[in-house]
């Protein structure tokens, strides 16, 4: 029973190595439910492959006992076979992480990233998290760079860290300087590794020093960035300072994380915290990589976010046209004016400049604007040209008209 303990351990520390996307992705392979925690997601996976494929022990039988072991040990009894190795070298090549396939031994043909072309032997040792490798490759001869650095905390290797700062201190404090451990931990939601520092630092102050004020703030706004909603309940409780900039709602809305905006929400009206929000430009930053979602959620959230002409001019530019249409069906003031269409055109977006046309709004533009819009176009702009001379526009009018402003539509 005790193999079969270690079993579920060292399957749920594969698991827990991977990000909240690459849990769902394996969960959805196996058919299994993908609501709850990171920490419920690994748990449900590593019960399921335990009592689904075969783990042996060292003397090379089943590491769990099942029903059947001992009644009959002459009856044959039938297991399900382990996933081939192809099918997993598959999965990890769609995942796309090269790290991870090494980590967990599966082959893939995915390129080695280039920091880690110049990655040397402890850096290697650390990918695999198994202490005897990192001791044999000496880290005080071979120093650490700071791909493993970074790896150890993605992979939330606590064995790791523990034994770096107790059998080579100086190392340990190398690697991690200027704050990279709470910061690079914090953006891939690695609390166990969060709490491991702050009780270290609790025992060891003299060694381990207190967060710089913009540290904090560059984990807490990158784990806004990240959906890292786990990191930002850490930082919250953790008894430091929590430091924040406009950065992590404004990323937040960039990257349509709609569970952190509800968090940065809920905290606000939290009696207990009633955090400060820095709202900042949120609603450009959502135009422009074109979630409406995000949008949305500003619009009925009652808390009145500023914007102006950026957002319609920034859609605008990269082809959100989605984003266009929910600005005017949204009962929000448009804001905007003839730089919408200039972008428009210097970005070769003739969809765009079509919404435009259709959508009946008082936008105007100057010949002169296009033109030279157009001849700076991306690509050649030849499919915006192509629009305006369809729009009737002669670009061999007069100076008069050359420089008159006048109305689309």
């Amino acid at each position: 029973m005790a193999s079969y303990d270690r079993s579920i351990e060292q399957v749920h520390e594969a698991y827990r190595r991977l990000t909240h996307e690459q849990l769902i992705l394996f969960l959805k392979v196996r058919s299994l439910p993908t609501s709850g925690s990171d920490s419920e997601l690994a748990s449900r996976l590593a019960q399921f492959d335990i009592h689904t494929y075969h783990f042996p022990s060292k003397d090379g039988q089943s590491g769990r006992e099942t029903p059947e072991e001992g009644h009959d040990a002459s009856k044959p009894r039938a297991r399900v076979p382990d996933l081939p190795v192809e099918v997993l070298a598959e999965i990890m090549d769609h995942v796309g992480d090269w790290e991870l396939a090494k980590a967990v031994g599966v082959p893939t043909s995915l390129p080695q990233p280039i920091p880690w072309t110049r990655a040397n032997a402890c850096d290697h040792a650390i990918l695999t998290g198994y202490i005897p490798l990192i001791r044999a490759a000496d880290p005080a001869t071979n120093r650490p760079t700071k791909v493993s650095a970074v790896l150890a905390v993605r992979f939330s290797y606590v064995n790791v860290l523990e034994y770096l700062f107790t059998y080579h201190r100086s190392v340990f404090l190398s690697m991690y300087s200027d704050d990279l451990l709470p910061v690079t931990a914090s953006l891939h939601g690695r609390t166990a590794v969060l709490s491991w520092w702050k009780h270290t630092r609790t025992h060891h102050p003299d060694v381990i020093p207190m967060p710089k004020p913009e540290s904090i703030a560059d984990a807490v706004d990158g784990a806004s960035r990240n959906g890292q909603v786990a990191s930002l309940d850490w930082w919250i409780d953790s008894g430091f300072p929590f430091e924040y900039t406009e950065a992590a709602l404004e990323s937040a809305s960039a990257k349509n994380r709609i569970a952190v905006l509800d968090w940065w929400k809920e905290k606000s009206l939290s009696p207990r915290y009633r955090l400060q929000l820095k709202i900042g430009r949120v609603m450009d930053m959502a135009s422009t990589a074109g979630h409406v979602e995000a949008l949305e959620w500003w619009a009925s959230s009652q808390l009145e976010p500023k914007y102006d002409r950026q957002a319609l001019y920034h859609a605008s530019c990269h082809g959100k046209v989605e984003v266009l249409q929910w600005w005017l069906g949204s009962g929000l003031q448009m804001i905007f004016d003839q730089e919408a269409l200039t972008g428009a055109s210097r970005h070769n977006r003739p969809e765009v400049l079509e919404w435009w046309d259709k959508s009946g709004l008082p936008i105007q533009y100057r010949m002169c604007d296009i033109e030279e819009a157009l001849e700076d176009a991306i690509g050649g702009g030849e499919q915006a040209r192509e629009w305006w001379r369809r729009k009737g526009v002669d670009f061999n009018a007069n100076d008069k008209e050359w420089s008159k402003l006048q109305y689309l539509n």
